[in-house]
């Protein structure tokens, strides 16, 4: 009786494929399910590198242009090293040619004091040189161009000391009054410098990499930052702990919580995808989340490696609000005439990004087993919803329970793609689409005309 009905339910599977395998293929149905909530989405983020390739420099007006018009990016990482509170002046000697460029990255992160007192900022002792080539070259040009289009960027400060780099020299900032003097010079230099003012801090860029901290010892230097902060009347929702091995997340989190008060302004749980970004982890990741009421972001998974299969399953498995795929430089890549072309996985990542802005719920959404599409679904604030479909191979599918009107269509495939395509969505609330292969669709209102 078993073998029959494993006999069955193999000839019931191989029939299933060859609907869905075959060399034709069937319309399946995608069910939106409204009043099935997850997470409200953030930000789209990116890093302003501090110098890219000499190629790179040469044309960033260019790329910041293409990106203020074709990828709608929302929030910006504004790293800040830990060098800057010393005398070495390595970033001015290394662009005078007084030094060598593994010389400079090894004095990025070495500290001298800048006086006995900590609760006392001597600005001769700082410099914030670095800070502010990255804000001159690179995010204020950013800054700029989205406000002409009507739009920003939210701003996160990352502290960063890759202590490993150091080859001569010291590092104090294990001190949390020292740390904490460090976090609040920063951000007073950017608000009386640049009128500028984070909206969020991240306490240390991938802290599993740096064995100067611990869990245990970053909760006091955090919660010494935010109460310096709160006294100057800063108040930056917090991301952490932004490590490189996500299956660490929890790990840091939780040794940060053991200091009282260190987790009571995170915003955040973030993680980098390097290393342990399997499905349990994510999971994890997102049920924390869900319990403490705060989001979840993937804030780090450089060089071509964040595609809109792993975007797919972070937004549907960690349930991420923020999501970083590359450095701002490296979103397009010059080609020898000097032309820019789009990276090949933004271009099937941006289709997410137009689909899903700041504010967005994300609501239930079904595909059936075996079909050709994973979908995930948002609803507006006004109401109207936008889908985005994940394809494994060429297939059909009517989506259904679509709010009526009109709609921006556009697919990434590995065929060229036209331009997005403004199709009608009737009183019925069903929409038929198709895609040659795999890739990825995504439907969202079209903008008013007039």
């Amino acid at each position: 009786m078993i073998r029959r009905f494993i006999l069955i339910l193999a000839l019931g599977l191989v029939a299933a494929g060859a609907v869905f395998w075959g060399g034709t293929h069937r319309t399946v149905t995608i069910r939106l399910l409204p009043d099935v909530t997850y997470q409200t989405f953030r930000d789209w983020e990116a890093t302003p590198v501090l110098l890219g390739g000499e190629e790179e420099r040469r044309h960033r007006f260019d790329i910041f242009d293409r990106i203020a018009k074709e990828i709608p990016l929302t929030r910006l990482r504004v790293e800040v090293f830990s060098g800057a509170e010393s005398r070495y002046r390595g970033m001015q000697r290394y662009l005078a040619g007084e030094i060598d460029i593994e010389t400079w990255k090894a004095l990025r992160y070495p500290t001298q004091n800048d006086d006995d007192d900590p609760n006392h900022i001597n600005p001769a002792g700082f410099d914030f040189f670095d800070l502010d080539y990255r804000m001159d070259n690179t995010v204020l040009p950013m800054i700029e161009r989205a406000s002409a289009r009507g739009e920003s960027y939210r701003l996160t400060l990352t502290y960063v000391a890759f202590t490993k780099m150091i080859r001569e020299g010291g590092y104090l900032h294990t001190d949390p009054a020292e740390y904490a003097e460090f976090i609040l010079a920063a951000f007073e230099h950017l608000r009386d410098k640049y009128g500028v003012v984070p909206d969020y801090f991240d306490p240390l860029l991938e802290p599993d990499n740096v064995p100067a901290w611990t869990p245990e010892t970053l909760g006091p230097a955090i919660r010494a930052a935010m109460d310096r902060l709160h006294g100057a009347g800063f108040h930056p929702g917090v991301i952490l702990p932004s490590v490189s091995d996500a299956g660490e997340t929890l790990r840091w989190l939780d040794g940060i919580g053991e200091t009282d008060g260190a987790l009571a302004d995170l915003t955040e749980i973030s993680f980098h995808r390097y290393k342990g970004a399997d499905r349990a982890s994510l999971e994890a990741i997102a049920a924390r989340a869900a319990e403490m009421g705060v989001t979840s972001g993937m804030l780090e998974y450089w060089f071509g490696r964040a595609t809109y299969q792993v975007l797919h399953q972070d937004l549907t498995v960690a349930n991420v609000s923020s999501w970083q795929p590359r450095a701002v430089y490296s979103f397009y890549e010059i080609q020898p005439d000097g032309s820019l072309k789009i990276a090949e996985d933004i271009r099937y990542d941006r289709l997410y990004f137009e689909a899903i802005r700041p504010g967005d719920v994300r609501i239930g959404a079904e595909a059936p087993w075996l079909s050709p599409f994973s979908p995930v679904a948002f609803r507006k604030a006004d109401g109207t919803m936008s889908v985005v479909l994940m394809a494994r191979r060429a297939g059909s599918a009517v989506i259904t329970r679509l709010p009526a009107g009109a709609y921006l269509e556009e697919t990434a495939t590995a065929s060229p793609s036209g331009p997005p395509q403004i199709v009608q969505v009737g009183a019925d609330g069903r929409l038929s689409i198709t895609i040659d292969g795999p890739g990825v669709i995504a439907i969202h209102p079209a903008p008013a005309q007039g």
